[in-house]
């Protein structure tokens, strides 16, 4: 390959993997994206262990994202029903904030979302006090929130490993 289609394709790479970040905001699989991108680092200046680091990055991005939302819903007394009801009410509200107001609404409807779905669930069906049923949704949208920037940050720790591995 010529220095300037390795330098073009350098700069490509590196403004698709800053568009991903805009995608984890939507709740897609951004980070999975930027491993993809980085197949590429063998031929263009990176190593195969630069790819296994982003790959590493974006899988201890979902586990950490999903154990905050679920394990603080659960340190705030979620049973099984209040869990079940933060995790499919994270995904509704998501896709609900998303046709709303693009990225923020899909940060909003997910903490909502598990807020209201734990609440409800662990209200109607654990038969927990209106107190608790709240405790175990403010749980459930701390998580949440805190997991999605968590995982925002690991996004911003693999653009710019990607440009480290290509660039130097």
């Amino acid at each position: 390959m010529s220095a300037a289609l390795i330098f073009l394709s350098k700069i490509l790479i590196e403004l698709f993997g800053l568009a991903s970040l805009f995608l984890v905001l939507l709740g897609l699989p951004g980070l999975w994206v930027i491993v993809a991108l980085s197949l590429a680092l063998p031929w263009i200046g990176g190593s195969w262990s630069d790819v296994g680091i982003l790959f590493g990055a974006a899988a201890l991005a979902e586990v950490l994202e999903f154990g905050a939302s679920l394990g603080l819903a659960r340190k705030s007394g979620a049973g099984k029903s209040g869990l079940a009801g933060a995790f499919v009410g994270g995904l509704a509200g998501a896709i609900l904030g998303t046709s709303f107001l693009p990225p923020l609404g899909t940060l909003l409807g997910a903490a909502l979302g598990s807020f209201g779905a734990a609440a409800i669930s662990e209200r109607m069906l654990a038969k927990r006090t209106h107190g608790e049923s709240f405790k175990v949704g403010f749980g459930a949208f701390v998580g949440t929130v805190f997991g999605r920037v968590l995982k925002v940050w690991l996004g911003v720790f693999q653009v710019v490993w990607l440009a480290w591995a290509m660039w130097f």
